[in-house]
Formats: C-alpha cells, structure tokens, sequence
C-alpha cells in the first residue's frame, strides 16, 4: 500500500515538475500582469518618483553589484536593474548584463547613447534581461546611474526596426538613450527599440 501511495507522489510531483518548466519562461509576464495596475502605471512617469525609488535602490545595492560595473540601467516597472557593460565584445557585454554599444555617446557627453540587453537569456525572472521591454509606454522613465551620477529619461519613440537597420545608432543632436532588444521574443528577426529623451534637470 505504501508503495502505491508513494508511485502517485512521485506521479504528482512529475506533473507539477512539467507544468511548471513549461510555464517557467512565462512567469515574468504572469507576475507582471498580476502585479500591474493603473498606480504602477503612473508611477512609471513621474520623475519625482522614480527619483525616490532609485535613491532606495542605490542604499540596498551590495558591492557584489558593483564588480561588473559601477554603471546601472534601472527600469523598476518592468524588473530591469541590470550593470551597463562597456567591452568591444558584444557576447560579452551581453552575457554580464546591458551592453554600452562601442563608439556611441555616454550620459553625460550628449548625443546618442546606445545599450542593448539580451530579451532572454538566464531563468526568469531575472533582472539582468529587457524580457518585459514591450510594456515600456511613451512618458515612462527609465533611470541611468553612469559614473556615480543620475540620469533620468522619458520614453518619447517606441518601434520596431529591423536587425539590419543601423540608423538606431546614429549620433543625435539632443542627450538621447537608444535601448533595443531582439524581437519578438526568442527570436532575432527584428528590435524593439526604445528611445528616450534625457530630463534636464
């Protein structure tokens, strides 16, 4: 009889085990969707907030973050909070966080500042990836923490180019921050580009 009980067990325990690897890419999206609302929403756009919530971020970071680099793309209303890499090598700018595309601007210097970051890569839901980058809405701000110095963006263009179009790298007249991803997800035919106008202060 004991054996009985423990074959269906193991049964049970198989089919939870199954379900929950097929649901595992999902979970991002289904905890997203359970946790958004229109106050997250507003949030995402005003500065002051963002502002606040990035102060917080900065006193519980641990230096363990800090040892990839002391640069940070911060996106809290979809999970991003992810080291900004500067390598010639994409692979393995990628592979440690958002990658600062070569020979594009930085914070600080004005022009087009370009970072990339993979949309899925590691086991969900990982704040390293843009996985949630299509929830990104015009008017919402995206924090960038360059050289000990904050920078905060408001989300102006959102488009879908793509993988060949290398206009998005251009140089612009105005501080701009150009972040794309591949798309759709789990595929590299297109980019979803998000592009963002630098908030004076």
């Amino acid at each position: 009889m004991s054996g009985r009980i423990l074959l269906f067990i193991l049964e049970i325990s198989a089919v939870f085990l199954v379900v929950y690897l097929i649901l595992l890419p999902f979970l991002p999206m289904i905890k997203y969707n359970i946790h958004f609302n229109e106050k997250i929403a507003e949030k995402a756009k005003d500065v002051e907030v963002v502002k606040e919530e990035l102060r917080v971020i900065r006193k519980s970071l641990p230096l363990s973050e800090y040892s990839i680099s002391p640069n940070r793309v911060i996106i809290k209303k979809i999970g991003v909070n992810a080291p900004i890499v500067e390598s010639a090598s994409a692979e393995y700018g990628l592979s440690q966080g958002a990658w600062h595309v070569p020979k594009t601007s930085s914070p600080g210097r004005g022009g087009n500042t370009v970072i990339t970051g993979h949309r899925f890569k590691y086991l969900p839901p990982n704040n390293l990836t843009f996985y949630l980058f299509h929830k990104l809405e015009i008017g919402d701000i995206v924090s960038i923490i360059w050289k000990e110095k904050d920078y905060f963006y408001r989300v102006k263009e959102i488009k879908i180019v793509p993988d060949t179009d290398l206009s998005i790298l251009k140089p612009t007249k105005n501080p701009t921050l150009t972040m794309f991803t591949c798309h759709p997800i789990y595929s590299t035919e297109k980019r979803l580009v998000v592009v963002s106008e630098l908030i004076e202060e």
